[in-house]
């Protein structure tokens, strides 16, 4: 429960999550993201081939849309967002404790009030568009740059990313809890992932994605049994 013995609202409980995962996952970290363009860097765009170094960040819900132009939105840019965290809520139970088989034979009592779940999807986004070889970066600025002395960044990519999940993985499983919140893990139903359609694992290089699904349990919400009265019961003691 949060302070004063309330329960905690899926809003703080997300930003929370959204300070931890920064903190432990991203702060201090760097990995690749595309060159930002300034206008000057190339005529129609920053060269995909290239990239910088940047820290990670953790979004809640969506990634953020990039602008185009003053006044007008094209949709997602999804260059704009790697290296980051996207944490989604998924559907969990709002009041539910279900019985675990072995609780009645070793006298375990689970509490009632544990009876919230919040399930989270976390994708993790990476970019890595190659490595460049010596000499490379002499054949860019004469216009005619040799492609065999780049290197194709699908297992560095890939590397990056999943070593990455193993770091969440690791430190979810390890700390079972969210700090400052009620939330505690049901580690059985944690799930890894790629990014896959119909089982197979979708190219979106040079970005890479991957998934961590995630439930937690937390204090169930006991809305108007306990809490304040109805607008309408208000007016009819004429409260308002």
């Amino acid at each position: 429960m949060g302070e004063g013995g309330e329960r905690v609202r899926t809003w703080e409980r997300l930003r929370k999550m959204q300070s931890f995962f920064y903190a432990e996952l991203c702060q201090g970290r760097e990995y690749k993201c595309p060159v930002p363009y300034t206008g000057t860097n190339a005529k129609y765009g920053p060269d995909i081939r290239d990239f910088t170094m940047a820290e990670p960040r953790v979004f809640i819900a969506w990634q953020p849309i990039q602008p185009n132009e003053p006044g007008r939105v094209d949709g997602t840019d999804p260059f704009s967002v790697c290296p980051s965290i996207t944490i989604m809520p998924a559907r969990g139970y709002v009041r539910n404790m279900p019985e675990h088989r072995f609780d009645r034979y070793s006298n375990i009592h689970r509490s009632q009030d544990m009876g919230q779940s919040l399930t989270v999807q976390m994708l993790f986004s990476i970019y890595d568009p190659g490595i460049r070889m010596p000499g490379f970066a002499e054949g860019l600025e004469t216009g005619q740059p040799d492609m065999s002395l780049m290197k194709d960044g699908t297992e560095e990519g890939l590397k990056t990313l999943v070593n990455w999940m193993d770091d969440a993985t690791e430190l979810i499983l390890r700390e079972k809890t969210i700090p400052g919140t009620d939330l505690m893990l049901e580690d059985d139903n944690m799930i890894y992932s790629l990014f896959t359609d119909q089982e197979y694992v979708v190219d979106r290089r040079p970005i890479y994605y991957g998934f961590l699904n995630v439930e937690f349990k937390g204090y169930a919400n006991t809305g108007n049994d306990h809490g304040k009265p109805t607008r309408t019961a208000r007016l009819l003691d004429g409260i308002e």
